[in-house]
């Protein structure tokens, strides 16, 4: 039968999993504001600082194995309730770390349980909304990562880096409650419910999950360069909020850890702007052109990469709060992009564990970047290492764009032609 949500129960459901989701952001950036701090009380080096960060990305990465093909087989409101309840959990007791090893294993335990909310979310989300709202709930959703960062920063710096333990505490609590409220607020959506053909002829999605379908998947060229784009945009948007306000301190563009984290407002306020400007941007030039969302990305990879040039040129503050509030804003026009590429490449019963696979993929690249990162850092200091990665990452996903122009309208049609076969 057709499909039908309200718009009370649209707006309830994406401003509940955006909170959701800015406290798992915000959860997994609480460390970057006070690096210092806590390098200082536990006795650690920048290498062991990256040694902690690539284990939040790799068991982030192992977390995908196994919570995407859960969430396209179970109920992914259960998911997120437990998923979240658990993380939450996991992030109160880091405040209660002594040692090097205990940060690495507090960090890596709470990052696989955190691994279940993209998944789960994104595919409930898109099975709920109407498929021409898409561009805009995604931009929401992807507004999320600066707003969660932001709030790890301003907390930190409200509570002050001598105070470093404190704000696991505050998060964690907080998750708690909206593990609880998501249990109790979401409804589960059926697969496939809003696809044109069973809208069009009242009729009902069919296409169940499978792993030889999936592995059919996998060779999708679009699909494959969709990984690659999503890659790059994230290893740009979470190098920049770890090692940014070490880079600021540490090259005295800021004279303290907490003026550092408030300077990167500016550049949050953009990642804001840029991803509620790219989901109505694709909303509205899809009508157009189907590849909208690769020129969009194509437009945010470049340009990001030439305002990128200049900033790591700067050494005013004022200067680089200017730059980096256009870096955020040409940045995350991407966001929505590359998650409306994935979903118009995969049926509806893939949809958790093509993101998964998708995070697997830069889960892996960002640890390893993280972790040269530090070693390079060490051994020739932080701005060779973090703007060298920064930059190597938007040529990457330039170069990537360019060949999605070349398959993205191919796939897409095919997939149609699939989704329609199993429809009745």
């Amino acid at each position: 039968m057709g499909h039908i949500v309200t718009k009370r129960y649209l707006v309830v459901l994406t401003g509940l999993l955006m909170l959701v989701s800015i406290v798992n952001v915000a959860d997994k950036e609480l460390l970057a504001p006070v690096v210092d701090a806590v390098k200082a009380d536990l006795g650690m080096s920048d290498t062991q600082i990256g040694l902690v960060r690539s284990s939040v990305f790799l068991a982030a990465l192992v977390g995908q194995l196994f919570w995407g093909p859960l969430s396209d087989r179970w109920v992914r409101k259960y998911i997120i309730a437990i998923g979240t309840v658990v993380w939450s959990a996991l992030t109160w007791m880091t405040a209660f770390v002594g040692s090097f090893p205990q940060l690495l294993v507090a960090r890596a335990s709470m990052s696989f349980a955190e691994g279940c909310f993209n998944p789960s979310s994104y595919a409930l989300l898109t099975d709920t909304a109407p498929k021409h709202k898409h561009g805009l709930v995604l931009g929401m959703m992807s507004l999320t990562y600066p707003v969660g960062t932001a709030a790890a920063l301003v907390v930190a710096s409200l509570i002050g880096t001598t105070h470093w333990r404190q704000p696991f505490v505050i998060y964690g609590v907080i998750g708690l409650v909206l593990g609880v409220m998501v249990l109790f607020l979401v409804k589960e959506p059926k697969r496939g419910a809003n696809e044109e053909t069973v809208e069009l002829n009242q009729g009902e999605y069919r296409g169940r999950f499978s792993f030889k379908e999936f592995r059919r998947l996998l060779g999708i060229p679009t699909l494959l360069l969709a990984f690659g784009l999503d890659t790059c945009q994230a290893a740009v948007n979470w190098s920049l909020a770890f090692w940014a306000p070490t880079y600021l301190t540490r090259y005295q563009i800021a004279p303290n850890a907490e003026a550092a984290s408030l300077a990167l407002l500016p550049a949050i306020v953009g990642f804001v702007l840029g991803a509620v400007l790219g989901g109505v941007l694709n909303d509205s030039l899809r009508r157009t052109t189907l590849l909208a969302p690769v020129w969009i990305s194509m437009v945010a990879m470049g340009g990001g990469l030439l305002v990128a040039l200049a900033l790591f040129n700067l050494f005013n503050l004022a200067w680089v709060m200017l730059a980096a509030f256009a870096l955020g804003t040409i940045t995350y026009l991407v966001m929505p992009s590359v998650s409306l590429i994935q979903f118009t490449i995969v049926p509806p019963e893939m949809k958790a564990s093509t993101i998964s696979a998708s995070n697997v993929v830069l889960n892996l690249v960002i640890a390893i970047l993280t972790l040269v990162i530090g070693v390079v850092s060490d051994a020739f200091g932080l701005r060779l290492a973090f703007g060298g990665a920064i930059l190597i990452m938007y040529i990457l996903g330039f170069i990537v764009c360019i060949f999605l122009l070349r398959t993205y309208e191919q796939d897409v049609q095919r997939r149609n032609e699939v989704v329609n076969g199993r429809v009745i």
